[in-house]
């Protein structure tokens, strides 16, 4: 026999489903969530007043969204200042809100220090070929990650000092 189909949810509701479902797995943009909710076919007037109420009850919070994911990508995959403020602003957080965000975490590492970690195991892959390439290809590596040249340079040195000191 079969089930009788549920009644489909209020536009509301449905909403605030897909958004908590969402937010169970991981903290989420407001930016993020209205666009998993145009996708869900939630009309916008009231996809933004259900994120405006989550928003009010602390679950939808840019801010603290953008200092998790700043400090979580900088643990796993580190990347430059420029690199981190394109990926926040894709995000949908505000360029003041990541500027700020991104100024914090300068004074709390130092950005050569970021670059070395964030080449070290690229560096590791380049061995064995010619000094010029491998330093072109980490600068080049570096860049893309969204480190500004004169800290990949100064980045590239350090580790260059370092292994002309280990070196007999």
């Amino acid at each position: 026999m079969a089930r009788p189909r549920p009644e489909p949810l209020p536009p509301e509701e449905r909403a605030r489903e897909i958004c908590l479902r969402a937010l169970e797995r991981r903290m989420h943009s407001r930016r993020e969530l209205a666009l998993k909710l145009r996708q869900k076919g939630i009309p916008e007037e009231v996809g933004e007043a259900v994120l405006d109420r989550l928003a009010e009850v602390g679950l939808v919070d840019d801010e603290a969204f953008a200092r998790m994911y700043v400090t979580s990508r900088q643990r796993s995959r580190p990347r430059g200042h420029r690199g981190l403020l394109a990926e926040l602003l894709r995000k949908g957080i505000e360029r003041e809100t990541a500027a700020a965000i991104l100024e914090e975490l300068e004074e709390e590492e130092d950005p050569v220090e970021t670059a070395r970690r964030a080449v070290a195991a690229k560096l590791r892959s380049l061995s064995g070929r010619p000094p010029r390439e491998r330093k072109r290809k980490a600068m080049d590596f570096l860049v893309r990650r969204g480190f500004g040249y004169d800290v990949a340079a100064r980045a590239l040195e350090d580790l260059e000092e370092e292994g002309e000191e280990e070196a007999p």
